[in-house]
């Protein structure tokens, strides 16, 4: 008679969770109490069986179990009196593994098997009234449905199987033909639960479990053709020396570990989070109350001892319906993700939030200095992959007798292969410990702070997943790959049909171009990124799995492919730091309540905003310094942070109160880097440092090619969909400004020597640099950036007295009567009463029109635009201003830039002085009769007699426009070329100090409101309720920038 034996005294645990029938689980244990005893030459400890249950049923369901026994057995008795004996009878037709007897109600099984007979007829045709027609309870179709039911799964994955006689009865035809994979894998699960009985046991245990064995099955043809022959023969010999089924020792140490991990990692589920909360040093002295609130903001404690903003509050987006929205816009279930943007810009943050809400793997492939994340995946892209490996870095040939051979492909797979394998152990390790007391939703936040941080108390290694790459890679290939399949499907079991597995791969630029020319297809390289998703997603393809692809610099052309272009999905959606409000009540969580609400604080906030805003980094690496230096002195603090990434020292605060206690770390000086720049980003960075000379406007977006700047940390995308790149933080562009000051750097020099060099380059190889690079970039080098950089020079040159004859080269058959005086640059008043008044030079020069109604406003002097000079919005701009000359009269300029290595010809001079001419200058969009108000505006004094004469400019580079071709103009309407020889003279009198403080002028000037862009916010926080007394005293007002201040330098 054939005996099914409870191996596993919590798998029956698991078996009464599954069942919520009324009673069921009731009569369960009570027959399984009832059964317990000897059974194969073993003795069930009935105390232990009470124990194990005790941890899941009441002590009522125990104290009075076996007083229901014998109710129990006697309602089951009555029940197969009638349609259930019928039943039974008739499955135990088809159901040859179990004796008859092993149906009767005193048998363990006898409610399960009942169960999934109950289950099968409520799928056939024509049931009324719970009548079951016996017809219709075929054999094979039966056998499929039962086959298929998760119940009848259990008894095999729960439960070992042992009989008399080990092969025929296991649901199988008498025709080895039909034996599929889930009757083979029945049987192969019976051949080694059989084999537990033997000293030593020969089997490796994975192939118990049912699951498991269809799975390796499904992938060994030959393995499923030996199971055949052996049920036919009824000799099994051959299936128990199949190399797959063995124990070795490599799969036993595996074990041994893993089970040495089992109650390290419980203990860490109970504790629930890895990190220590962070506190100053205790070489900081600072206040207690202080102390108590850096304490209260629970700051986790990551690596060398910095407190981790990066992961501080994690979980906190689903509180914000706009953050929770961007993280459900980056993990899509159909898709693999790429989200690519700058070095900072909280790429990592978006996607461990993510990883809070659903289950997945973080690999990091090059970790920062916070140390977060396992090293496992890092170095299978670089230190693994070496020529010790047989990998081939420079593919031959693809037509020579070499390049077959090559095992790049191989050695990716195998490699990536055993680092998923840890993954999986240690995650389904996790998984069953979490199952047996209920998953939550707070479970996948832990599991990713266990992946932050890979370490358990109480264990040797720091690096859980790392050292388990020492265990897996004892392991064959084939080994690697039925755990991998083996792993998948329990974790399926685990969590359910619906389970779906992110891969998030961080730092992903590393492999983007990492072994470029290590792969191809058809002809065309591709980067290691690209395989690596091959690999896990081809390991994965039979389960739902996704991609989360982070990175600052992946070319698009590697995945172009038809494997990847229709699941393919680019985004730059990261949000920054542009709204000052959110900015100030992210910063003012961290700084004591009372300090915050002071005037010192208050200015603090502000100089955060001034020179901060933009990336989310920025401001965590100035909280991070101020947190370890106590929130002591943050203003000193702040100016240090600005210098040591910048080389500038603000000197918009002053207090020498303030001692430097702190130093900022070199490491900072990573942030925005700026300053290896490729030649082809050189035009693109001096048309930003263009417009800061003259604007304080955020500049317009660069072109979507200019990735570089992205890439080189010095711009970021604003937008979606990779197309719209800036550059406007302050500390990158000051950054950038300094080192265009000192000549270009040599990369292969050393950075720190270069910025610390006194400022001594001369303005005027700028100058004459810029149009060389207009020579050789004159398509990147746009007019509308040209007329911003010429109109520094053009203020300068007026405020220093030249006559207008030194700046215009006027026709010399037309040239003014006033062409010898001097002139200054003057504005509307913003009331629009009143003359105009001089510019006194402490705003904006320049205002870029986007509309035409910009150009109105500037004209009647809005209070927004109130600046010297606008450039049009048309597609051909022109620079717009007024000039008062020392005799009184107003002169209204309208300059064309034209870029052109040849002599402008006269067809086109001629076109464009038509072009200047205002019933001209306006007319792309509009009518004539709107065209009207514009030439009076431009002809109309403020409450002068004389109208304004318009003098009309061409400003051609590199080569000049010979104006004196054309016929002579009328007297009260002058045309003019720009005078390029002296602005170059002048450019070679002006320190180059005096640019710099222009540019941080411009680009720390808007101290409020909301920048122009999309409004992304990375954080949405309430400021500090609790009142605390103030730690620091009021501070002095914040100063102004002197108009030209001392770039200040300090040793050290």
């Amino acid at each position: 008679m054939t005996t099914w034996v409870i191996e596993r005294r919590t798998s029956l645990i698991s078996l009464l969770k599954k069942h919520d029938r009324e009673g069921a689980r009731r009569d369960l244990l009570s027959q399984y109490i009832h059964s317990s005893g000897p059974a194969v030459g073993r003795t069930l400890s009935q105390q232990m069986d009470m124990e194990l249950l005790g941890s899941w049923v009441s002590p009522d369901d125990l104290s009075n179990a076996k007083q229901a026994q014998g109710r129990v057995l006697m309602r089951n008795q009555t029940r197969t009196e009638g349609r259930d004996a019928k039943i039974i009878a008739e499955l135990a037709k088809y159901l040859p593994i179990l004796e008859p007897d092993d149906f009767l109600p005193d048998k363990p099984f006898f409610h399960l098997v009942l169960s999934i007979a109950e289950d099968y007829q409520r799928h056939c045709d024509g049931l009324r009234n719970n009548q079951i027609p016996l017809e219709l309870v075929d054999g094979q179709e039966f056998k499929s449905k039962l086959l298929g039911k998760r119940e009848f799964q259990w008894i095999y994955d729960e439960f070992w199987i042992s009989c008399d006689e080990m092969y025929g009865p296991y649901f199988l035809s008498d025709d080895p033909a039909h034996i599929d994979v889930q009757e083979a894998a029945a049987a192969l699960a019976a051949i080694v639960a059989n084999g537990s009985g033997r000293t030593p046991d020969p089997f490796d245990p994975l192939f118990r479990d049912m699951e498991a064995c269809a799975v390796v099955i499904d992938r060994r043809p030959d393995l499923l053709a030996l199971l055949k022959v052996a049920i036919k023969t009824k000799d099994h010999s051959a299936v128990e020396r199949y190399p797959a089924v063995q124990r070795t020792e490599a799969k036993e140490n595996l074990r041994n570990y893993l089970d040495t991990l089992r109650p390290l990692l419980t203990s860490f589920i109970e504790r629930g989070i890895p990190f220590d909360t962070w506190t100053p040093p205790t070489s900081v002295k600072c206040d207690k109350h202080i102390s108590a609130h850096i304490e209260s903001l629970r700051i986790p404690h990551v690596s060398s001892g910095n407190p981790g903003l990066l992961i501080h509050d994690l979980g906190r987006f689903s509180e914000d319906v706009e953050l929770r929205s961007r993280v459900d816009g980056i993990f899509q279930r159909t898709a693999i993700t790429f989200l690519v943007n700058t070095s900072g810009s909280g790429k990592t943050r978006l996607s461990l939030e993510g990883l809070c809400r659903h289950w997945g793997f973080y690999f990091i492939l090059a970790q920062d200095t916070n140390h977060l994340g396992s090293s496992d995946s890092g170095p299978k892209v670089h230190r693994d992959v070496s020529p010790t490996t047989g990998f081939a870095w420079d593919l031959p040939d693809v037509d020579s007798v070499e390049f077959w051979p090559t095992k790049n492909i191989e050695i990716i797979d195998e490699q990536l292969s055993r680092v998923l394998l840890g993954r999986l152990l240690v995650f389904h390790l996790y998984s069953e410990i979490i199952a047996s007391i209920g998953i939550t939703e707070e479970h996948k936040r832990q599991w990713l702070l266990f992946q932050l941080k890979p370490e358990l108390e109480g264990h040797f290694v720091s690096d859980t997943f790392s050292h388990l790459t020492t265990y897996t890679s004892l392991l064959s290939k084939d080994e690697v790959a039925d755990l991998i399949a083996a792993m998948f499907s329990k974790l399926r079991r685990i969590h359910g049909t619906g389970f779906h597995l992110f891969y998030v791969i961080d730092e992903a630029q590393v492999a983007s171009h990492a072994t470029s020319s290590g792969f191809q297809r058809d002809g065309q390289e591709y980067p290691v990124l690209r395989e690596i998703i091959r690999v896990l997603g081809a390991k994965s393809r039979l389960y739902e799995s996704s991609f989360v692809i982070c990175g600052t610099d992946i070319p698009k052309e590697g995945f172009t492919n038809a494997q990847f272009a229709s699941s393919v999905r680019w985004t730059s959606d990261t949000g920054s730091f542009d709204d000052e409000a959110e900015h100030r009540r992210y910063v003012s969580r961290f700084l004591v309540p009372a300090y915050v609400s002071s005037p010192a604080g208050q200015v603090f906030l502000n100089r955060m905003w001034k020179w901060a805003r933009g990336r989310h980094r920025t401001t965590d690496a100035i909280l991070r310094a101020l947190l370890l230096d106590g929130c002591q002195t943050p203003h000193r603090l702040l100016s240090d942070f600005v210098e040591a990434t910048t080389r500038y020292y603000p000197t918009d605060y002053s207090d020498p109160d303030e001692p430097h206690r702190y130093t900022i770390p070199a490491h900072v000086r990573k942030l925005p880097n700026g300053v290896f720049i490729e030649p082809d980003l050189l035009c693109r960075i001096q048309q930003v440092l263009f417009h800061y000379l003259s604007s304080s406007q955020t500049p317009p977006p660069v072109a979507a090619d200019g990735t570089g700047l992205v890439s080189e940390a010095i711009g970021r995308f604003i937008d979606r969909s990779l197309s719209q790149i800036v550059v406007d933080e302050p500390l990158s562009v000051i950054r950038i400004a300094q080192s265009v000051c000192h000549r270009y750097p040599d990369p292969d020099s050393d950075v720190d020597s270069d910025l610390d060099s006194e400022v001594s380059f001369s303005i005027e190889s700028w100058f004459e640099s810029s149009f060389s690079l207009i020579t050789h970039h004159q398509d990147d080098c746009t007019p509308r950036s040209l007329a911003a950089f010429l109109t520094y020079y053009l203020a300068r040159a007026v405020e220093l007295g030249s006559p207008m004859s030194t700046i215009f080269s006027f026709h010399h058959k037309s040239i003014p009567d006033w062409a010898n005086q001097t002139a200054k640059l003057v504005v509307p008043p913003a009331s629009q009463i009143g003359s105009y008044i001089p510019y006194d030079g402490s705003g904006s020069l320049l205002t870029s029109a986007t509309t035409r109604g910009d150009v109105e406003s500037w004209l009647d002097g809005s209070e927004e635009q109130q600046t010297p000079f606008c450039l049009t919005h048309t597609s051909d701009p022109n620079l717009l201003f007024t000039l008062q000359l020392a005799g009184g009269r107003y002169l209204r300029i309208i300059l064309r830039t034209v870029v052109s290595e040849t002599v402008v010809n006269k067809p086109l001079v001629k076109n464009i002085m038509r072009g200047l001419e205002p019933d001209q200058l306006l007319l792309d969009e509009e009518t004539t009769a709107n065209q009207a108000a514009v030439v009076s505006k431009l002809h109309a004094p403020r409450e002068t007699d004389d109208p304004f004469s318009v003098v009309r400019v061409v400003a051609s580079f590199p080569a000049r426009t010979h104006l004196n071709n054309l016929p002579a103009p009328p007297k009260n309407s002058p045309i003019a070329n720009l005078n390029t020889g002296t602005f170059k003279k002048l450019a070679s009198e002006i320190p180059a100090s005096e640019i710099l403080e222009q540019i941080v002028k411009n680009v720390t000037a808007h101290a409020s409101g909301t920048r122009k862009r999309p409004a992304e916010s990375f954080v949405s926080e309430p400021p500090p309720k609790s009142p605390k007394s103030p730690r620091l005293a009021a501070e002095p007002p914040n100063s102004p920038i002197p108009s030209r201040a001392r770039v200040k330098r300090r040793a050290g």
